[in-house]
């Protein structure tokens, strides 16, 4: 499964998207995601089956710097 990462490091921050995670189900991405975002303030998980597309992902070389694709 794979799953967008939005997060913050301060409360003054909006939550923005902070790479992907593949993982096998909702409880071993949540481990990957705290081994990679732990040290921000706020992390959540969006499984991108629950992603409505209103325009398309970016392809790997448009991702924001620092993005990682999966």
């Amino acid at each position: 499964m794979r799953f967008f990462v939005f997060a913050r490091s301060e409360y003054d921050q909006p939550v923005s998207r902070q790479g992907v995670v593949d993982a096998a189900d909702a409880d071993a991405a949540t481990e990957e995601a705290r081994e990679r975002f732990g040290d921000r303030l706020e992390v959540r998980l969006v499984p991108e089956a629950s992603v409505r597309w209103i325009v398309g992902p970016l392809p790997a070389e448009k991702l924001p710097e620092g993005e990682v694709p999966a």
